[in-house]
This record gives structure tokens, sequence and C-alpha cells, in this order.
């Protein structure tokens, strides 16, 4: 009796999701339409000796995302997508994963205006993604995992370059090559230099002659395409989605970064050195695929590697490798996560304690509607280099797990 009472409550559920997201798009006119959505992705955390005291886990309750999404057409050629999200400030393992309960202060994500040429070329301008890789423009609702890749400190740009992976530019993106080729290229504000009283800039500046930032990618279809302004990696395809891509991203005087010294001698302290401004290079490749194998089973991948110039031997140097294997049963998937980042700075001391670190990932989750209602859990370990150890009286954070139970509404 409580079974049949349950699946018939899940089934009510279903169909009011389903009734709510086609209730949600508005029509003015044969070909002009708003479409209202939301996202809400809802988290239990559990954190290793999170605790204030330090004697115990952190238990929190917080936002992962919580997004009102409005977009629409005047017509087949103008367009608009408006979104916000909350703040973060909890910042765990591996990066930041959302506000905390009462930090939930609402800002402004998206806000792009959209001209549609052809598919061939559509033109993006205002607050949006810029291009790095599929991981980074799959839709938050879309993931496979709970935690998208974020290794390198949660951005592939430079420090205060973006907010949310956002950034105020003009992007061109379309479909060409009989849609065997998907391009995405822009340029950014980025990093914004601080006009000196006095010029020249103070020492502690960047960007004194207020360069923009460049971004794009190209992405090579083997099978199927992704055309849309979000891609997904779990898509419940009926047909194999299989693409590899390339990528880069530059801004002049974008970043003052560190050198550590080596360890302390009788004539040198330990200490980080500024080489003075340099600019932030990165050039990526990745390749993601989704292959139904029958009607319940679907695996997703994907895998990306980058590299960073920041300066000869600087903490922000360095290789990144980041994987996903996810393999859905009907209603049900369990993935697989690492990620790694290897800094050109070898010593871990005063000024470092990133050096080399990695994060293993694994989790469940369960589709009750598809990405509609979702529920995730994830088990995650960060193995840092110098974890837990004090090198020249520098205390190096200790290796954490994390538990995280993620429930999402999406429509």
């Amino acid at each position: 009796m409580r079974s049949q009472t349950w699946k018939s409550c899940l089934g009510v559920l279903c169909l009011l999701a389903a009734g709510t997201a086609n209730a949600a798009k508005i029509s003015f006119s044969e070909k002009g339409f708003i479409d209202v959505g939301a996202l809400v992705q809802t988290q239990f955390r559990m954190v290793q000796d999170g605790a204030p005291d330090k004697n115990g886990p952190s238990y929190d309750f917080i936002f992962g995302r919580a997004r009102i999404l409005l977009s629409g057409q005047f017509d087949e050629h103008i367009g608009f997508i408006i979104d916000t999200d909350v703040t973060g400030g909890a910042t765990t393992i591996g990066g930041p994963v959302g506000g905390v309960g009462w930090n939930n202060n609402i800002y402004l994500l998206d806000a792009i205006g959209t001209y549609k040429v052809a598919k061939e070329l559509i033109i993006d301008a205002g607050l949006t993604l810029p291009p790095w890789s599929h991981n980074s423009l799959t839709s938050g609702g879309k993931y496979g995992s709970i935690t998208r890749f974020q290794t390198r400190a949660n951005s592939p740009f430079a420090p205060n370059a973006t907010r949310g992976l956002r950034d105020i530019g003009v992007v061109l993106r379309g479909l060409v090559l009989d849609d065997r080729l998907y391009y995405r290229v822009g340029v950014f504000n980025g990093v914004q230099g601080t006009a000196s009283a006095a010029p020249p800039a103070a020492p502690t500046g960047v960007n004194g002659g207020d360069a923009p930032m460049f971004s794009g990618m190209i992405r090579f279809n083997i099978a199927g395409k992704e055309e849309g302004f979000s891609f997904c990696q779990v898509c419940f395809a009926k047909t194999p989605i299989i693409s590899i891509g390339a990528s880069g991203q530059y801004q002049n005087n974008a970043i003052r970064p560190t050198v550590p010294k080596a360890p302390a001698t009788p004539t040198s302290p330990a200490a980080s050195t500024n080489i003075g401004m340099h600019a932030w290079t990165a050039a990526a490749g990745d390749a993601f695929a989704d292959v139904p194998l029958s009607e319940t089973l679907e695996l997703s991948a994907e895998v990306l590697f980058a590299k960073y110039f920041v300066g000869d031997d600087s903490v922000q140097s360095g290789n990144d490798l980041e994987a996903l294997v996810h393999l859905r049963f009907g209603d049900f998937g369990v993935y697989g996560q690492f990620e790694w980042f290897d800094s050109d700075t070898k010593y871990v001391g005063k000024g470092s304690t990133a050096g080399d670190t990695k994060t293993y990932r694994g989790g469940l989750n369960w589709f009750v509607l598809q990405h509609t209602y979702k529920v995730s859990a994830e088990i995650s370990f960060q193995d840092k280099e110098g974890a837990g150890t004090t090198v020249d009286n520098t205390a190096i954070p200790a290796n954490q797990w994390q538990f995280l139970l993620q429930f999402q509404a999406n429509f």
C-alpha cells in the first residue's frame, strides 16, 4: 500500500513538473516568446574537520545554484538570455561550491542580447561565458557530477577576470562545414586595472594599458552536434554525440605572479618573490562523448588537458588534467571524476600552498525526471602536496574528504 502511494505521488510530481515547464513559455507573436525557468540545487555538505573548532566535520545546508532564468526572442533573429544566481562564500576542497545558508544575496549571472544571422553566425553581446571547454560551457543543470572541473582554483581565467566564469564582452559562435565545426570566439573586459593618482601605476597594479581579454574555442563534431548556448554532459540522447575541441585564452599584463624561493638559508629567508606583471596565457584540448548503448544504458565521458603560462616557475603556471566517466542505467547513474593540477612550483612553503594537487570524486545520480528532478550524492578526497605539514613555519592545510547530497529542480 505504501509503495503504491509513493509511486502515485511521484507520478503526480512528474506530471506537475512537465506541466510547469510547458506553462512557463509565453508566446506574444507567431515567432516571439518569453520563457521563464528556474534552477535550484540545494545541498547538504559534510567536510572533514570543517567544524569551527576543527574537532569534527562540518554540517551545512547550502545552495549549489539558485537561478531564475528568462530567455526568449522577438523573432527568428533577435533574442535574449537573463538569469540570476546567489553569491558564493563557502570554500571547500577543490574550490567554492556555493553560498552558505545566511549569505544568499542575488546577483546578475548572465545578461545577453543575441542576433542570429544564420546558424553559421550568431552574435552574443553582454555578460556571458567566455569560451573555454565543453565542460565550462555545460549547463549547470545538466552535469553528470555535482562538481564541475575546477582544480585550477575554480577558473581557467586570471584572478579577478570573471565572476561565476562570466565577463562582459562580445562573442561570435556558429556551426559551419555542414555542421561539423563549431566555433565560439570573443573579446572581453578581463582583469581591470585601477587608475593611478600619479602615473605610472603603482607596482602592485595590473593591466595599466587596459588590455582586453581574448578567448576562443573550436570543436569538431565527430558524431552528432551541439549548437545551443549551453551544452549537456548526460544528454539522454538517442544517437551519439562525440566531439573534440581546442581552446585558448590570453590577456596582457593580467597578473603579478609569485615565485616561492627555495627553503631558507642563512643568507636568504624563505619568502615569495613577485616577478612583475605577466600575461595570463592558457591553451587546452578536450574531448567529449555521450553514447547511448541501448534505450536504458548511456555512457558519458569527458577529458580536458590544459597548460597555463603565467611566468617561469610561478605558482599559477602548470599542467591541468581533468576527466569524468558517467554510466547511466535507466533512472540511475554512477560516475567517477579526477582532477589534477601540477604547478611549475615544486617547492611548497611560504607563498605556495598549491604545488601538486589531485582531487578524486565519485558519486551516484537518481534521475527522477531526467535533469528536471534529480538527486545526487558525491564523495571527494583531496591529495595535496605537502598537506598537513609545516614548511619554514608555514602550515600547509591537511587533506580533507567531503560529502555532498544535492536535490535539483530544473525547468
